[in-house]
């Protein structure tokens, strides 16, 4: 089976779970909740859940790069989280904000999540070229990228 074949089940596992619980949310807050606020709490979110498939990648990237795991594992590990962070950017991407108070909390969201990815991705083509300088270039990028999808959560949520 390939390495795309066989990502999509937990991909999509990943990205239902954030989407399912961004929409408990949203039903749970009700219609007379501001939507501007509904909006910002979707994008506190969808940056922690990118964030925990950024962290996932790092984790396993390190452990590669200090020889502590398998060539392999780091590989699927680091596919999966590119994954899982694609999904989570492409549904924020498709949210409509309610207003333009809100355009300023999707441009800064887009921006990290946007970050996030190409770090991700940057590790997964340093791994898949089995380049152990390049991965760690790629790390020192991802925990930056980490950092900006923490520090807007936190400064968001």
């Amino acid at each position: 089976m390939s390495r795309a074949g066989h990502r999509r089940p937990l991909a999509g596992r990943r990205s239902l779970g954030t989407t399912a619980a961004v929409v408990a949310a949203l039903v749970t807050t009700g219609c007379t909740s501001d939507p501007t606020a509904v909006y910002r709490d979707s994008a506190v979110a969808v940056l922690e859940a990118t964030l925990s498939e950024a962290r996932t990648a790092e984790l396993a990237g390190r452990l590669w790069v200090a020889d502590r795991s398998p060539h392999a594992m780091a590989v699927v590990v680091v596919a999966e989280s590119e994954t899982g962070v694609g999904g989570e950017t492409s549904w924020f991407e498709e949210q409509q904000p309610p207003n333009r108070a809100s355009d300023p909390v999707r441009g800064r969201t887009v921006d990290a999540l946007d970050g996030a990815s190409s770090a991700v991705q940057a590790v997964r083509i340093s791994l898949d070229r089995f380049d152990r300088p390049g991965t760690r270039a790629a790390l020192d990028e991802l925990r930056s990228a980490c950092s900006d999808l923490e520090s807007l959560a936190e400064e968001l949520g």
